[in-house]
């Protein structure tokens, strides 16, 4: 898979039409430690990229991302580093491909850095914050999990002056998006969303257990998932269509769909029901979910509605 970035003169430049596109990762790889090796004074000698691709002719805006092309940085500047920085970060996520370099603020004491991971495929738009915050819960929350710009930049490796500089590589798998984003599942909570939504989790806990105490129409039968007036047939349409990736994305919407139907016509739907419709559609169409834990993540799925019905 091929990886791209956009390059920026400075943080105030808006211009996107400065996009590299590489053959491959290994790529990528050889052109950061390549620039790692160049003697910068600091910051504002150097340029910024972004894994972000623009649409066409249009400037540097969160509504003008059309995807992430092949990578994801994480920028960690208060880590406690426990031995070695680099077996450190191996026990802590050496399952996956990634690069590290420091920034130019790295010191010996304080050592800051970045993190680039491999994605097993490019982020469409509409998933970008979705993604974030899953990948930075299965981090433990070493970077913000609030993506608040599709747009993020980051300055590109260097020998900084007066900095502890420093890169290395990690090869090994590539992120499985689609897993990642059915393990987490992520609500939006915008400023001006609805009073529920900026509620504390614990009583928003309180109100999920109350709306399921109300679920009481339970004169609903079915055979299977064809049959079952609750099952999206919509989505189990796009689901049969899927060739290459996005399995566990899809099937986690039905899962949501499954649910907030059930749910919506008062019937007290469980997670292993919906697991049961889930495993039936995927036993016709590959088995991707064969050795998933399918009913975590419906379960996973039935609380997302509970608070959001």
């Amino acid at each position: 898979m091929g990886i791209s970035l956009t390059l920026f003169n400075s943080v105030f430049d808006n211009k996107t039409h400065k996009r590299m596109d590489l053959t491959d990762w290994q790529q990528f790889v050889d052109l950061l430690f390549d620039l790692s090796k160049i003697k910068r004074e600091g910051k504002r000698d150097a340029q910024l990229m972004s894994p972000a691709i623009y649409k066409p002719d249009t400037t540097r805006a969160n509504v003008n991302v059309d995807s992430w092309a092949g990578w994801a940085a994480v920028d960690i500047d208060d880590y406690e580093v426990e031995g070695d920085l680099q077996d450190d970060l191996f026990n802590r996520f050496g399952s996956w491909e990634y690069i590290c370099y420091s920034t130019a603020s790295s010191t010996l004491s304080t050592p800051k850095f970045r993190v680039i991971f491999k994605l097993g495929r490019d982020i469409e738009d509409h998933e970008i914050r979705h993604f974030w915050f899953a990948l930075n819960t299965e981090l433990k929350s070493v970077g913000d999990k609030q993506c608040k710009d599709l747009s993020r930049m980051y300055y590109i490796p260097a020998d900084y002056s007066g900095a502890n500089n420093f890169i290395f590589h990690n090869s090994a798998d590539s992120i499985d998006v689609d897993s990642l984003l059915a393990k987490h599942a992520y609500i939006d909570k915008k400023p001006g969303s609805s009073f529920l939504e900026r509620l504390p989790d614990a009583l928003r806990d309180q109100v999920a257990s109350y709306r399921k105490e109300q679920l009481t129409e339970t004169n609903f039968q079915w055979n299977g998932y064809r049959d079952c007036p609750f099952f999206p047939k919509n989505l189990a349409m796009e689901y049969q269509t899927i060739s290459s990736t996005g399995w566990y994305y899809k099937m986690y919407q039905i899962m949501v769909a499954t649910a907030g139907n059930a749910t919506s016509k008062k019937y007290p739907i469980t997670a292993q029901e919906i697991a049961s419709l889930c495993r039936e559609l995927d036993s016709e169409t590959g088995n991707w979910y064969e050795n998933r834990p399918i009913e975590r993540e419906a379960d996973r799925a039935l609380e997302y509605v509970y608070k959001n019905m």
